[in-house]
């Protein structure tokens, strides 16, 4: 077991469905005088104490100290005189955000309905036995609408599962000011089956959160960022779980003009997160400024960040604005790991590899069996792979190991070393680089390239200023091992396509066009991770197959039984 399998516990693969959440809430906010009247209906007379009994017993262990009670709320039949039941609904969210800093309480709104105003929850505090629940009944989901505003802030909250509903703002461009869903100093809560749009920050935002799992959420139209994660100076957010969501359309928010906008989906100033089946496409297209921009998926002075089964495709960036890039291990992160992902045709860079000025140290991460597709094909100086050392400290980027991977570019480099690029201890290993022309560019000063594939399908290869792979090895030390070279310029013998349209994460298996013909010359001819690196290698492959099937790995995301 690898450091990242022991740090965190593996994630499913089987698509969850949606139906289950949606029955989970409604187990909920059931009555409970409503359950015994249906229990009573449904049962023998002669069986009506029995049923009784176990109805006590039912509600006996599952009470606790504080249960927690439903509020319903119905624009079209409620009023904000009524007591708030089921039959006798509230009708405005100014009316529930009263009543429940009075009492604690669960809230479903009325399915297809939509509720104008903010709804603020805080200092309410659920247990694991009685969450306090945000959520629809009825048909269809409730549409809450912001304004300029929030449209749901929960601040200083636990054991909060909000979900089965959807959230709304003016625009970016029209009035809103705020994120969509705010999570602020809460712990152990969940958000489910949301779709959140037209705010001018991130659609939801967490911030110095804890215990935090966040499932299926489609974020689009936002300003900032579609979901964005982040620490405070005192503490950090940790231990958020970011699955099955999608960032797509969030363009840059119009009033930062400093400073990067238009992300997908961001954790920063965080330990332990886990971004899963997640997707980010056509984001940051109208990032308000030049300068560092916008990335799908990344990361940034954090510590155990896990991306794993994601696809990042057609990010920009504004006009002569840097990045707009695929996933991105950004300023300060540490051991952390990006596994099983794609990345394709992004403005910029398919995974950068970045420090900034004044950012702790970058060390020790991961990327292994990823692909990257013609990505880098506007961002000036980038490539499927990009370094960049904005701080000019070599010893602040120090470790990181990117083998099996596959990177195919037909337009630009399929590793760029920026300028200022100075690092320590990159290890590039068993990857498979497709491309044309120059397949390296800028100066090279702390990776080791050891059994790596480079292949151009249309003629000649360049690596630096060399013509091919033995010139470099002989001129250069790079692609030996014990003084025999080990680096190969073959055709791997890719069954194809190489190009994709795949948008669902659930469906990586499907990029058939980067397994292996049976005739490789590729099979069996890995080198050995540990022995070179020290790390333990993945235990499967992109496909999910066991490595290794044979004397030894093969190179490259696929392993050939």
């Amino acid at each position: 077991m690898d450091q990242f399998t022991a740090k965190h516990p593996k994630i499913s693969q089987s698509t969850q469905s949606p139906d289950k959440d949606v029955k989970f809430f409604a187990i909920f906010t059931v009555n409970p005088l409503r359950s015994l009247l249906c229990i009573l209906s449904v049962i023998q007379k002669s069986r009506i104490i029995l049923a009784v009994q176990f109805f006590l017993v039912f509600c006996v262990c599952c009470n606790t100290d504080r249960p927690v009670p439903t509020v319903y709320i119905n624009v079209q039949t409620g009023s904000d005189g009524n007591p708030g039941t089921i039959n006798k609904p509230l009708k405005t969210i100014k009316e529930v955000n009263r009543r429940i800093q009075e009492r604690p309480a669960s809230l479903s709104f009325a399915g297809g309905q939509v509720f104008e105003g903010n709804l603020i929850l805080k200092d309410l505090k659920g247990s694991e036995a009685d969450s306090i629940f945000i959520c629809s009944y009825g048909k269809g989901r409730a549409l809450i609408v912001g304004g300029d505003r929030e449209a749901i802030r929960i601040e200083n909250c636990a054991y909060v599962s909000v979900g089965n509903l959807d959230i709304k703002g003016s625009g970016r461009k029209n009035g809103n000011t705020t994120n969509g869903l705010s999570l602020v100093h809460t712990t152990k809560s969940r958000i489910r089956q949301m779709n959140a749009e037209g705010f001018q920050k991130s659609g939801v935002d967490l911030y110095d959160c804890r215990n935090i799992d966040v499932k299926s959420i489609f974020a689009y139209n936002n300003g900032f960022c579609g979901i964005n994660v982040m620490g405070s100076d005192t503490r950090l957010s940790g231990n958020i779980l970011i699955q099955d969501c999608r960032a797509e359309n969030n363009p840059g928010d119009p009033a930062i003009l400093d400073n990067h906008s238009g992300n997908g989906i961001l954790a920063g100033v965080s330990d332990s997160v886990i971004i899963d089946h997640c997707t980010a496409t056509n984001n940051g297209w109208d990032m308000p400024r030049q300068g560092n921009g916008p990335v799908g998926i990344w990361a940034w002075q954090s510590d155990h960040v896990t991306i794993q089964y994601c696809i990042s495709y057609r990010n920009k960036t504004s006009k002569g604005g840097k990045d707009g890039g695929g996933f991105d291990f950004d300023g300060g992160v540490t051991n952390s790991l990006i596994q099983y992902c794609l990345s394709y045709e992004n403005q910029g860079a398919g995974y950068g590899l970045f420090q900034y000025p004044g950012a702790s140290d970058w060390s020790n991460n991961t990327i292994r069996y990823c692909v990257s597709i013609n990505d880098a094909h506007t961002t000036e100086g980038a490539g499927s792979f990009f370094i960049w050392n904005g701080s000019d400290d070599s010893r602040k980027v120090n470790g990181c190991y990117i083998y099996n991977n596959v990177a195919f570019n037909t337009s630009a480099p399929v590793i760029s070393f920026e300028n200022a690029s100075d690092h320590e201890n990159f290890y590039f290993c068993n990857n498979i680089f497709l491309g044309s022309g120059q397949l390296i560019s800028g100066k090279n000063t702390g990776s080791k390239f050891i059994g790596n594939v480079w292949w151009n399908p249309e003629g000649d290869i360049k690596l630096m200023k060399y013509g091919n792979l033995v010139e470099w090895a002989d001129a250069t030390g790079q692609e030996k091992l014990n003084a025999r070279i080990v680096g190969m310029q073959r055709d791997p013998m890719f069954l194809g396509p190489l190009v994709t349209e795949i948008t669902d994460p659930y469906k990586l298996n499907m990029l058939a066009g980067y397994t292996l013909n049976p005739e490789s010359p590729l099979r069996n001819n890995g080198i050995d991770i540990k022995s070179v690196t020290g790390k333990d290698p993945a235990e499967i492959d992109f496909y999910g197959n066991a490595v290794p099937q044979g004397a030894a790995a093969e190179h490259g995301i696929y392993e050939m039984k």
